[in-house]
C-alpha cells in the first residue's frame, strides 16, 4: 500500500489524521511511513517539510525506492492513529519562491529560449542556473515582467495529463524525468514539469526580487528572493541603509551621495598619507648612520622595508638592512651589489634560522632568534 500524497490534493493542508504502516529503528531516529501524509519529501531541488507526528518530531522525508519515508523522534506502531502538523510558515515560504521560479524560468525560456538545468531553494534564498547569459537590463526586464505577472493575481493549477494529452502541451521539463508526469500550469506564463507545492495564485508571492547572477557551468546562476524572503530581505537592506546614513549624517535618499563624497575624502587621505610617509621615509635615510649596515624599524611591512633598504643601498652603498620586530624573530630585507649581498645572506643563515630568499639587489625573509642577538649581529 503506498502512502497518499495530501500534499498533491491540496497544498494548504497544515494537519492531518492518518495511520501507521510502518515503524523500523534507523539510528537516533524511527523510519516510519504513513498511511497519508502531507509532508513534502525532499525533491525537485527543495528540501523535506518539517513539523511533528502526534507530538514528535520529524526532522526529514524522504522518498526511497518509491516510498515515503518520515525520519521521526518516536517510534509508532503499525496500525497506529496519529496527528501529523507541518512547520507551514515554512512550507508557505517555499510554495512563494517555488512558484516564484516557474513564473521567472517560464518568462526567461519564453524571452531567450534558454532552459533551466539546476535549482536549489533553502530556507534562505533561491538559485536556479539557464544554459544562457543575461546582461542587467535583460535580468531587470525579466523580473520587472514577472512582478506583473504576480499583481495579476493568475491562477496556478497542478494535474496529470493522460499520455494522449501530454504530446500536446508545450510544457518545460529537466532530463531524466520517469514515471507519470505532474505539470504545473500558470496561466498565460508557464507549464512546468513539477512534484512540489505551489501557491494558488501568483498574487499569494507578494513580491519576486531577482538579487544579482553568475557565471556557472557555461550559463548563469540567478539568485532571487520572493515573498516573505523578499521582504526580509528588504527590512535588512533598509536597517543598513539607515545607520549608515545615520554614520554619514545624511538623509536615507542621499546614502549614494554621501558615500561618494566620504569616498573622495578617503582617497584625498589616503593620498596625503602617502606623501607623508614617503617624506618620513625620505628623512629617516638622510638622517641614517651610514657607519651602520641595518636600521630597526618598528611597524614596518615588507614593502615599507623594502623601500628602505633599497633607499639606504642607493644612497649610501654596500649592503644595508632593515628589519623590523616580529614575534619570535624579526622580518627583514637587505639590499645591495648581487655578489656582496649574496655572501652576506649566507652568512646570515649560518648565524641564524632564516626562512627566506630572492634574486638580484635583494634578499628577504623571516630570523627566528631572540630580537637582542638579531641586533647584536648587525650592530644595531
Amino acid at each position: 500500500m503506498k502512502t497518499e500524497k495530501l500534499y498533491e490534493k491540496d497544498a494548504y493542508i497544515s494537519r492531518f489524521e492518518t495511520s501507521v504502516l510502518s515503524c523500523e529503528k534507523c539510528g537516533e531516529k524511527y523510519k516510519t511511513v504513513l498511511a497519508a501524509t502531507a509532508f513534502f519529501p525532499e525533491g525537485g531541488g527543495q528540501p523535506a517539510d518539517t513539523g511533528t507526528v502526534s507530538g514528535g518530531a520529524v526532522y526529514d522525508v524522504q522518498i526511497e525506492n518509491g516510498e515515503i519515508y518520515h525520519y521521526t523522534e518516536n517510534a509508532f506502531t503499525p496500525g497506529e492513529k496519529v496527528m501529523g502538523e507541518l512547520d507551514f510558515g515554512r512550507r508557505f515560504n517555499f510554495m512563494q519562491n517555488h512558484t516564484a521560479e516557474h513564473i521567472v524560468c517560464g518568462l526567461v525560456h519564453e524571452k531567450y529560449g534558454f532552459d533551466n538545468i539546476g535549482f536549489h531553494l533553502n530556507e534562505t534564498e533561491v538559485t536556479f542556473d539557464f544554459n544562457g547569459f543575461f546582461t542587467p537590463d535583460g535580468l531587470r526586464e525579466i523580473e520587472e515582467e514577472a512582478n506583473r505577472r504576480v499583481w495579476r493575481n493568475l491562477p496556478v493549477t497542478a494535474f496529470y495529463p493522460s499520455p494522449d494529452e501530454l504530446e500536446s502541451i508545450p510544457y518545460r521539463s529537466k532530463a531524466g524525468i520517469e514515471g507519470e508526469i505532474r505539470l504545473v500550469k500558470i496561466e498565460d506564463t508557464d507549464i512546468c514539469a513539477c512534484c512540489a507545492p505551489h501557491v494558488k495564485s501568483t498574487g499569494e508571492i507578494g513580491m519576486i526580487k531577482l538579487l544579482g547572477t553568475e557565471k556557472q557551468h557555461g550559463g548563469t546562476r540567478v539568485f532571487m528572493k520572493s515573498g516573505k524572503y523578499a521582504l526580509g530581505d528588504y527590512q535588512k537592506k533598509n536597517a543598513d541603509i539607515r545607520a549608515i546614513c545615520e554614520s554619514l549624517s545624511a538623509k536615507t535618499g542621499d546614502v549614494r551621495e554621501a558615500v561618494r563624497s566620504l569616498e573622495e575624502r578617503l582617497e584625498a587621505q589616503r593620498l596625503a598619507i602617502k606623501k607623508l610617509n614617503a617624506q618620513m621615509m625620505d628623512n629617516r635615510i638622510a638622517a641614517f648612520d651610514k657607519s651602520k649596515s641595518a636600521v630597526i624599524a618598528e611597524n614596518f611591512d615588507s614593502k615599507d622595508l623594502l623601500t628602505l633598504a633599497d633607499g639606504l643601498h642607493k644612497t649610501y652603498g654596500g649592503v644595508r638592512t632593515a628589519l623590523c620586530e616580529n614575534g619570535g624573530g624579526a622580518a627583514f630585507v637587505m639590499c645591495g651589489e648581487s655578489e656582496r649581498l649574496e655572501a652576506e645572506f649566507q652568512c646570515l643563515k649560518i648565524n641564524f634560522t632564516v626562512k627566506g630568499g630572492g634574486r638580484g639587489d635583494m634578499r628577504q625573509g623571516v630570523i627566528a632568534a631572540p630580537i637582542k642577538k638579531i641586533k647584536e649581529y648587525f650592530g644595531v
